[in-house]
């Protein structure tokens, strides 16, 4: 039977968001902080793992302008004494009582918790915000790679939008791109406290990324159009606001078979690139589902199947065919968000080349529009390999 799909990925049927929260709860989920090579020095290859060890931690800050508590999971570089720990495991980052359920769960993770960060530090802030019912740690592969690569990650669980209290925020919209803003101030605050828990963490003076799933998406481009500090954003499986003064350098990510938006969602994706002033690029991942952006795939729950996972019907005329693995899609995902926060955060020059090249080919379809004369990001380093 072909599934029936909603073109609002942040109003569902109360069945479907019902049916993503219980599923992906129990689902759980490997450089240097500016380029300073010489110029026969390689910037890390942002189609692998970067040079650091990664570090985990969790800790809940409270907006007391809202007085909203914002559980968040903080990826980051740690110190070479972090290599070859064992990696935290997924019942790290739900409640005891949820353990079990966690059981059949194959995502790897590669996050040793709560060791020190890299004597490196300062290092660029990114953001990451999750889907409609889902959770913080729902692209932890992701979260992963970019630390790896000398990025400090932050992931809220959105109050009131998460798989354990969808529907408690009826105000989502609004509130989840101030969760974003309030976390880049908080990093912010935090890091220039002497003794403080994050001193020294975030590189303030360099601008700040966004990227997100589905909802998240929208709440990426709602950020990136209201926060200056947004130097670039990486948003997936869905649009939203593109502001007059929007300047943040865009790479959108879409996957073809969509069941969740649809074919009208995924074109007004396309046309979101075609409105965008700054650099942009449009990923189409083909064969990948809504889905295929998370962990879903793996964590032995069913949650994907039919619309990232296994098998499906395609949109355009109900046809079977098989999903492309979800492993190959996080391969384009963790690519394309090194090279993009790399080359508009840290100014790596070297990876102009990777976000105008189709890393995957057999998968992806991209369009790429640098726009080099914008002048957006920070200078881009001399230095190339």
């Amino acid at each position: 039977m072909k599934r029936a799909h909603d073109l609002n990925p942040f109003r569902r049927s109360e069945v479907r968001a019902s049916l993503f929260c219980v599923l992906l709860f129990v689902a759980a989920c490997g450089g240097d902080h500016s380029f300073k090579g010489g110029a026969n020095t390689a910037a890390p290859d942002p189609l692998l793992a970067g040079p650091y060890p990664v570090g985990v931690t969790t800790i809940t800050f409270v907006d007391p302008a809202r007085d909203r508590p914002l559980r968040t999971e903080i990826w980051y570089p740690a110190g070479e004494s972090a290599r070859g720990l064992p990696p935290s495991p997924i019942t790290d980052f739900v409640d005891p009582s949820l353990a079990p359920l966690l059981a059949d769960s194959t995502v790897p993770l590669v996050a040793v918790r709560d060791v020190p960060i890299s004597p490196d530090a300062p290092f660029p802030l990114v953001a990451f915000s999750h889907g409609n019912g889902g959770i913080r740690f729902q692209n932890t592969f992701q979260m992963e790679r970019l630390a790896s690569h000398g990025f400090v990650v932050v992931a809220p669980d959105h109050t009131g939008n998460t798989l354990l209290d969808l529907g408690d925020d009826p105000n989502s919209a609004t509130n989840r791109p101030l969760d974003i803003s309030f976390l880049y101030d908080e990093m912010s605050r935090a890091t220039d406290e002497p003794g403080g828990r994050f001193e020294g963490w975030v590189d303030t003076s360099l601008p700040f990324g966004v990227t997100g799933h589905s909802f998240g998406s929208f709440t990426s481009l709602a950020v990136a159009s209201t926060d200056p500090r947004v130097g670039a954003a990486l948003p997936m499986a869905f649009t939203g606001p593109i502001s007059s003064s929007y300047s943040a350098a865009t790479l959108l990510m879409l996957a073809t078979e969509d069941m969740t938006i649809g074919l009208d969602q995924n074109e007004a994706i396309r046309n979101a690139y075609d409105a965008l002033p700054g650099p942009r690029w449009l990923v189409e991942v083909v064969d990948a589902g809504h889905y295929s952006f998370t962990i879903s795939c793996l964590t032995g729950t069913g949650l994907g199947d039919g619309d990232g996972c296994g098998e499906g019907e395609r949109l355009s005329n109900g046809a079977p065919f098989a999903f492309t693995p979800a492993e190959e899609v996080w391969d384009v995902v963790d690519g394309y968000s090194v090279a993009l926060f790399g080359r508009y955060l840290k100014g790596i020059q070297a990876y102009d080349e990777t976000l105008a090249e189709n890393v995957a080919p057999e998968i992806v379809e991209l369009r790429s529009d640098p726009r080099p004369e914008s002048g957006l990001g920070i200078e881009a380093s001399p230095a190339s390999p």
